[in-house]
């Protein structure tokens, strides 16, 4: 199904409300999947960071200082996250996820968390929550849900300049059609919002019929600020 008329603002906004309010991983999870899918897919899923992190570790002199996480929702994948490195911001834009994500991040003193839409991150964000550059900025299945090309072009050309590495996990096609709260874009589609970075290594997952891509993305900027 085609949706001609983007949601506003205000609706994006009352749509992360609204998933905020469900049980379990139908917070960050299609709803209509059964719960047992949801916890294979965010196990995995956890597997495949850990394995692209080392990889993104071993490109470091010194390992993974820091992780800025674009788009944390309840924090099931941010342990992941601080367990490769010092010190990890989170990022989300609904406070409904971030209280959740309080909790599955309560005992990691080296994770902070933060309200703030993906959109609307600034160098001076980056400075000031990990110092810039970042070794790594983790997006997991949230880009698709930046739907307005401008406002994507926008945070790229800030990722471009704030962070040494990118690890994009996102969908290609889905199975099921995505509403309109959703764009599946490729990868090739980020990568030309980031000229001259590289793909250290990529992986195909396929989660009941929805095909992914995971890769870890050399954006370029291998010293400090640009």
């Amino acid at each position: 199904m085609t949706h001609t008329t983007p949601p506003s603002p205000e609706e994006i906004a009352r749509e992360w409300h609204a998933r905020a309010r469900r049980a379990g991983l139908a917070r960050v999870m299609r709803a209509q999947q059964p719960p047992e899918l949801g916890e294979a897919v965010t196990e995995e899923t956890r597997r495949t960071l850990a394995r692209l992190l080392k990889r993104a570790g071993q490109e470091l002199p010194e390992g993974i200082g820091t992780v800025l996480e674009i788009g944390c929702g309840i924090g099931r994948l941010t342990p992941t996250l601080a367990a490769a490195a010092r010190r990890v911001a989170a990022l989300d834009m609904t406070p409904g996820m971030l209280e959740s994500a309080r909790t599955a991040c309560a005992d990691l003193d080296h994770v902070s968390l933060h309200l703030l839409r993906a959109q609307d991150l600034t160098l001076e964000d980056v400075d000031r929550l990990v110092g810039r550059p970042a070794d790594v900025t983790v997006c997991v299945w949230v880009l698709m849900h930046l739907l307005d090309d401008a406002e994507l072009a926008a945070l790229f050309r800030t990722l471009s300049l704030a962070t040494r590495h990118l690890l994009l996990i996102e969908y290609e096609r889905a199975a099921v059609p995505v509403g309109r709260f959703s764009r599946l874009r490729p990868l090739s589609h980020f990568l030309d919002l980031l000229p001259g970075s590289r793909v250290l290594e990529r992986h195909e997952l396929d989660y009941g019929g929805d095909r992914s891509f995971a890769a870890l993305v050399d954006t370029g900027l291998s010293g400090g600020a640009r």
